[in-house]
């Protein structure tokens, strides 16, 4: 037991000098419990000197001049049978061979190290990836984008010889019949308006029409909604939006004509289209285009508009065909749609798509089949490595981010190879179905639908594999600061998301109901979203704003700028920041992992840098040209003469056998490598011991000015009462004076009451 204080409280060894009786009680606690904290410090380092608060901890030593504290010495008395060695010694590391069969691990102070299992595990990975960016970008080319232009340039952007509008430009019916005549005959007919000698109809010379094209017609019934009653006596037919329910399927004016008999979906083999203002069925009513042969295709378009086929019901009109390439052997799939909506006017909307839907042919297709073959491979076995590893962990393996990432990849990944086979199947059945019918019809829904689906797994299944790539390089900590600021400020991130999206719904409503009618930014709640997204990257349109409404324009604009922008954004990137710089201090802190750079750097600097081990003694050298040898290679002198002695070597003039010669080489490594392993760690423990040395010096200074400041304290006090008591002196005087006054002052009056009497 301590000896105990006057207060009551036990004092510490090297701490009696502290007064903790006279300050108060929550004085004493801090000044106890501070001392308590450095008492155990001190402890911990063994600091055991009573009196001495600063004991200095242990110096580094020179590694040539102190050596480990136990080297094995077990082969001074070694002697050598037919030059072979009775114990030989233990090698340090392994070899490649061993590390195969080794399992990743951590050190026990937290520094992650690159094994052969972790090596080998990251080296697959590359391969999977490299395989999985070949399959996913081999099938796509710049070609398939100028295709696109191309045929964008010829049937969207172009305008009509006489006066027609361009695609994007129709804005009623009269547009429409104009760039049906003007634009859409002369662009499918390309090589008899050029005056080209080639039987075949050909655009560009060099891209082959397949099968009829097809202008496809949708409308609405005249009753598919209610005429207020108020207006009902002057309006008789009301055409409502298009719905699938609406749909106008009866036969109009000439009934013997295809154009104007309805055709269902199945029929037409088409699926439904998407537009701007709503989804259109596959079914309709169909004209279809010769294959070669303006003058029939300009009669059929005249005949439909002498006949009214479009009119006031008439809800959308959806233009396809499809091409082929040779030369580059491409596909492109057109499809035009015109959108009549009930307000009236005309939206378009074009959808050009490029396909390589013959992949495996020549030797690329070859080539390709190899590489999907891999990635399969490669995906069964991630699914039976995954299999395993629940199986040991159960559902606990899936509370880990990571394994959930595994878990994506390789899903999208057995998604991605189904969608493959079909998508190749649908497109191989509708080649040849177009080639067999002699190409006069060709539908190609089916085959953009598998090919999009097919597309858009692909992307997502490369995307998450690169960033998988972030499971591998975090081992290194400056790669980790991503995902560890990520992760330390997600819950902030959380509370400021909350936050944000009150105000940037509130902005967004605001903004739908006060200029939705006018700007179309602002015409649906999804559209004003996005609006408020772009303006916050500076893309907006301030006058359209101000125009709108006056003063209601630039007051959103303000106010929403000022919010967003300046506060909340910054607020943002406060939260960031503040965990950037506390991973920052952290990692500072922390050793760093051995990533895959550092492994083959620290490989490569041990071919050239100290400890290299020499070449073997040449047949008629000396244990004394040896030692130079081993000298020049950059061993410490003193380590190799403890070699030399453990090995009872006399006579450094005697020849040296080579087995002889590899045993020292060992011996002299092994050594070296220990006192390199020696003086890390008493690094390590060295500048934790200065670690230590400055939170006692700082608990000390905190412990002095606790007691300078309780002192004060003190003083204070003492101030205080001797002021009080003075007041109280003071008051005491007084009193006794007033009263001595008084005393004085009724004994005149007594005096001169009782002279009166007498005079009388």
């Amino acid at each position: 037991m301590f000896p105990s204080s006057p207060s009551g409280i036990q004092a510490l060894p090297g701490y009696e000098d502290v007064d903790l009786a006279e300050s108060d009680n929550s004085t004493n606690f801090i000044i106890f419990f501070s001392v308590l904290v450095t008492f155990n410090l001190n402890k911990a380092m063994n600091y055991d000197a009573v009196g001495d608060r600063w004991a200095n901890p242990p110096q580094p030593v020179a590694a040539a001049e102190h050596a480990p504290a136990a080297f094995d010495h077990s082969m001074v008395s070694e002697e050598y049978e037919h030059d072979k060695k009775k114990n030989p010694a233990p090698k340090q590391g392994v070899s490649f061979t061993q590390a195969l069969l080794a399992s990743g691990h951590e050190k026990s102070d937290g520094k992650i190290k690159l094994t052969a299992s972790s090596f080998m595990e990251v080296g697959s990975y590359a391969v999977f990836l490299i395989v999985l960016v070949y399959v996913a970008f081999a099938q796509n080319s710049i070609q398939s984008y100028y295709y696109t232009k191309v045929m964008s340039d010829l049937f969207v952007s172009a305008s009509g010889a006489n006066g027609a509008p361009a695609f994007g430009s129709c804005t009623s019916m009269d547009n429409i019949w104009d760039w049906f005549s003007q634009v859409l005959v002369p662009g499918i007919y390309w090589t008899e308006t050029s005056n080209s000698t080639d039987n075949e109809n050909m655009i560009y010379y060099e891209n082959r029409i397949l099968g009829e094209p097809r202008i496809r017609m949708l409308k609405v019934t005249n009753d598919s909604c209610t005429v207020m009653k108020s207006f009902q006596r002057e309006i008789k037919e009301c055409f409502a939006n298009y719905e699938e329910k609406f749909e106008d399927r009866e036969m109009v004016a000439d009934g013997s004509v295809d154009a104007f008999l309805y055709a269902t979906a199945k029929e037409l083999e088409n699926y439904d289209t998407v537009g701007t203002i709503s989804t259109y069925g596959g079914g309709g009513f169909v004209q279809k285009l010769p294959v070669s042969g303006s003058t029939e295709a300009e009669s059929a378009i005249a005949t439909l508009k002498s006949k009214r086929w479009i009119d006031r019901g008439t809800r959308a009109i959806v233009v396809d065909f499809a091409l082929y390439n040779a030369n580059i052997n491409l596909f492109c799939v057109i499809k035009l749609l015109f959108e009549l909506p009930a307000s009236g006017g005309v939206i378009t909307t074009p959808k050009i798509m490029t396909y390589n839907l013959m992949t495996y042919q020549s030797s690329a297709g070859t080539r390709m089949i190899v590489f999907e073959g891999i990635f399969c491979g490669f995906v069964l076995f991630f699914i039976f490595e995954e299999l395993f590893a629940i199986a040991r962990h159960r559902l606990h393996y899936l509370t880990q981010f990571w394994n959930l990432v595994d878990v994506a990849l390789l899903g999208f990944s057995v998604a991605t190879i189904i969608l493959s086979m079909k998508r190749t199947k649908t497109a191989t059945n509708r080649v040849n179905s177009v080639i067999e019918n002699g190409l006069t019809n060709a539908p190609f829904d089916d085959v953009t639908s598998a090919e999009n689906a097919y597309l858009n797994i692909k992307a997502v299944v490369v995307f998450i594999a690169w960033v998988k790539v972030f499971k591998f390089i975090s081992v290194n900590k400056t790669m980790s600061q991503l995902s560890s600021t990520l992760t330390r400020s997600a819950k902030d991130i959380g509370g400021f998301a909350v936050m944000f999206a009150v105000f940037f719904f509130a902005f967004a409503q605001f903004g739908y109901l006060c200029f939705g009618t006018q700007i179309a930014d602002y015409s649906n709640l999804y559209n004003s979203a996005f609006a408020l997204l772009r303006l916050i990257l500076g893309d907006f349109n301030f006058s359209a704003l101000e125009n709108c409404n006056r003063f209601f324009g630039p007051a959103f604009f303000i106010a929403y700028v000022f919010f967003v922008s300046f506060i909340l954004l910054n607020m943002f990137l406060a939260i960031i920041n503040d965990s950037y710089v506390e991973v920052k201090a952290e990692l500072a802190r922390k050793k760093d992992g051995e990533g895959i750079l550092d492994w083959f750097m620290n490989k490569v600097r041990g071919l050239t840098k100290r400890g290299k081990r020499p070449d073997g003694p040449s047949e008629d050298a000396t244990y004394e040209d040896y030692k130079i040898m081993l000298y020049r290679a950059g061993y410490a002198e003193k380590d190799i003469n403890e070699a030399f002695t453990r090995f009872n070597v006399t006579t450094m003039t005697d020849h040296i056998p080579e087995k002889m010669a590899e045993d020292i080489a060992d011996e002299v490594a092994r050594t070296t490598e220990q006192k390199r392993h020696y003086m890390e760690n008493h690094r390590d423990y060295a500048n934790l011991n200065r670690r230590v040395d400055q939170m006692q010096e700082s608990v000390f200074s905190i412990v002095d000015r606790i007691e300078n400041v309780s002192a004060t304290l003190q003083t204070i006090e003492k101030q205080r009462i001797q002021q009080q008591d003075g007041g109280n002196l003071m008051d005491l005087s007084n009193l006794l004076t007033n009263q001595v006054r008084n005393r004085e002052s009724a004994r005149r009056q007594t005096i001169t009451a009782l002279a009166d009497k007498k005079e009388e």
